[in-house]
């Protein structure tokens, strides 16, 4: 039998040390994913927001300002490469 995580204790674990910018950052993703990602069934992609992002997603697609990755893998290294630039 598995051990039962207790997430909401794990999370402020995590943040306990966090500046009140970094959580302010948190909180931002936590509101973007919770109405974007946990939604009813395929709800999400119905938000203005995800249409708007699709439309720009196309247009950019069609102008060919979109990078093309070899693999997930090296997707991931250009994501997180600009994440650390920050």
């Amino acid at each position: 039998m598995s051990a039962t995580i207790d997430y909401r204790q794990q999370l402020l674990e995590e943040i306990s040390n966090l500046s009140p910018q970094e959580l302010e950052k948190i909180y931002q993703v936590v509101v973007f994913l919770k109405e974007e990602f946990i939604a009813p069934d395929e709800a999400r992609y119905y938000t203005e927001s995800w249409m708007q992002a699709e439309r720009e997603a196309t247009e950019a697609y069609r102008q060919g300002g979109l990078k093309a990755y070899a693999s997930v893998d090296e997707m991931m290294d250009d994501i997180l490469s600009e994440t650390e630039d920050e």
